[in-house]
């Protein structure tokens, strides 16, 4: 196979079927613009939600004051349940201290002895910081001696998780229905380019050209118009950031970026689209131009 008759008719395709190319880098570069955008904000909402379920704590309230020994011990038995990062034991005057400074007043000036019960504080780790596995994990707690009563903010997490999901369903909703469009739009300039050699295409199959042969240079300029266009879209999605997302984010105090290998899985993804594009076309399409002569 002759790699430089190969690479020259692959770009040859974009000087005969010179509009249909542009539009389909075109198309392709808005879908791939659109996929990155979205991309950006799925993954910092992700982070996001990450961020606010880092901060759902579990309290345990006991129905009875525990001596240190007891502590010990059930600091041992809630750090071993699968889920819990960090264990924080809170005290009566601890718990004074933190009822002070969230209400402003003091049971000092009001009762002689203090009335709060001690506690636990538990950290979730990553990963379990969701609906149900706190439940499950506040089931397991429930069970425990001397455990009164054990509160979270459990419609938070609810809220939290309904909303994630619908947001993930919807990205990739649209992800995929983007995706499509530029593969077909790659499809459909690769038919043309197949149409206008037809008569080619024939003769090099009555001297022998193996199917491979044929078939590369429709598969290299699909790569071609996907590497274009994610080139493009990656300029316009730094544009994008630089202007419009990044001082949004430093408004909205949130910590957004975009790394390089972000601008490099862009434009490898033009690539597999214009791939597919050219499989899905080459096949039929090509049949069909040897068959209609």
């Amino acid at each position: 196979m002759s790699v430089s008759y190969t690479l020259k008719e692959s770009f040859a395709g974009f000087r005969r079927n010179r509009s249909a190319s542009l539009i389909t880098v075109f198309t392709v570069s808005i879908s791939l613009l659109l996929l990155g955008v979205f991309a950006i904000i799925t993954m910092n909402f992700a982070g996001f939600v990450d961020q606010i379920r880092s901060r759902v704590d579990v309290e345990i309230f006991l129905s009875s004051d525990i001596n240190d020994r007891q502590q010990e011990e059930m600091t041992d038995i809630l750090s071993h349940i699968p889920g819990v990062d960090e264990v924080s034991f809170i005290g009566k005057e601890e718990a004074a201290e933190i009822f002070a400074r969230d209400f402003g007043e003091s049971f000092d000036d009001i009762l002689e002895n203090n009335p709060l019960p001690q506690s636990f504080r538990l950290t979730i780790r990553e990963g379990y910081n969701n609906a149900d596995s706190v439940q499950l994990i506040a089931d397991r707690v429930e069970r425990m001696q001397l455990v009164e009563s054990v509160h979270y903010r459990k419609q938070l997490l609810q809220l939290i998780d309904r909303r994630a999901r619908a947001f993930s369903y919807a990205t990739l909703f649209i992800g995929i229905v983007l995706a499509l469009s530029a593969v077909i739009l790659v499809a459909n300039t690769i038919r043309l380019t197949i149409y206008a050699k037809r008569h080619i295409i024939r003769t090099m199959k009555l001297v022998g050209a193996t199917p491979m042969f044929i078939r590369m240079p429709f598969l290299i300029e699909g790569v071609a118009h996907g590497l274009v266009g994610g080139i493009i879209a990656s300029l316009l999605i730094d544009i994008v950031f630089t202007f419009f997302i990044q001082p949004l984010s430093q408004d909205l105090l949130m910590n957004i970026g975009v790394s390089f290998s972000f601008y490099m899985m862009l434009v490898f993804g033009g690539a597999v689209l214009g791939l597919l594009g050219s499989l899905l076309s080459i096949g039929r399409f090509l049949k069909e131009a040897l068959v209609q002569q």
